[in-house]
């Protein structure tokens, strides 16, 4: 049966069925959430959060890793061989290797804490930090290494941030006392004590720096959150460097 436009409900051509008409269903519209600015690090996407996961590597950021990590395995070859009393090249080029795994471990540690609480993380060698860290491979008067950093984005709060910041100088702390346990405990040759000693110095040397509370650095991030936290780390990295320095 066909009706005109005027009577094709139910309700209008008197039909029999009516009672099993239904009332169309309403489907609630729902506001989204507003967009909240990123307190993370410059460059950060507006609202942008992942799943309280931790992933491994991109395809890029491993070319990024082993870009920043072959940089800074000639700096410090290029800075063993001028000094620390290393006596072989294989020394240097142990110590080296060392030097080049606690830069690793530090920036996972970032990397990974930061994913954890929800914020998108992954390393990229930034060109001016790897310009300066190339410098430093020829350079007998300065050795920085800075090829790049874990970029960290998504909202977040102070605390979380602190967090994230300060696992990287931690990491360094508890591989610095761990190269001094071996040292200590364990009977080693005098060259293997000049390796262990001198690692642990690197790992003091990197906690102290990035504890410092200026710039985009970890300690600055770290004394924002919170300054009884940071005196207590700095402290901790400060005993490393000088317990490394002059106490093994």
């Amino acid at each position: 049966m066909t009706f005109c436009s005027e009577h094709h409900l139910p309700e209008n051509h008197e039909c029999s069925q009516l009672y099993r008409a239904r009332k169309p269903s309403e489907i609630p519209v729902v506001a989204p959430p507003p967009r909240r600015r990123s307190l993370a690090y410059p460059g950060s996407r507006i609202g942008y959060r992942l799943p309280n996961r931790v992933s491994w590597l991109t395809t890029l950021e491993a070319r990024h890793l082993i870009v920043g990590m072959t940089l800074v395995l000639l700096v410090g070859i290029s800075l063993f061989l001028r000094g620390f009393g290393v006596p072989t090249f294989s020394g240097v080029l142990l110590l080296a290797i060392i030097l080049t795994g606690s830069f690793l471990l530090h920036e996972l540690a970032h990397k990974f804490v930061a994913q954890n609480n929800g914020m998108r993380a992954e390393f990229r060698v930034t060109p001016f930090g790897a310009l300066i860290t190339f410098i430093s491979i020829f350079s007998p008067f300065f050795k920085i290494i800075a090829p790049g950093a874990v970029m960290i984005s998504g909202y977040s709060s102070n605390r979380v941030i602190g967090r994230v910041a300060i696992v990287g100088p931690l990491t360094n702390i508890l591989l610095g006392f761990g190269f001094v346990a071996i040292s200590l405990f364990f009977t080693v040759s005098n060259s293997m004590s000049v390796i262990l000693s001198t690692s642990a110095y690197i790992n003091g040397f990197l906690a102290t720096f990035n504890l410092l509370p200026f710039g985009i650095i970890d300690g600055k991030k770290v004394f924002t959150w919170n300054k009884g936290v940071w005196v207590l780390a700095f402290g901790v990295s400060i005993s490393l460097f000088l317990l490394a320095l002059f106490g093994i």
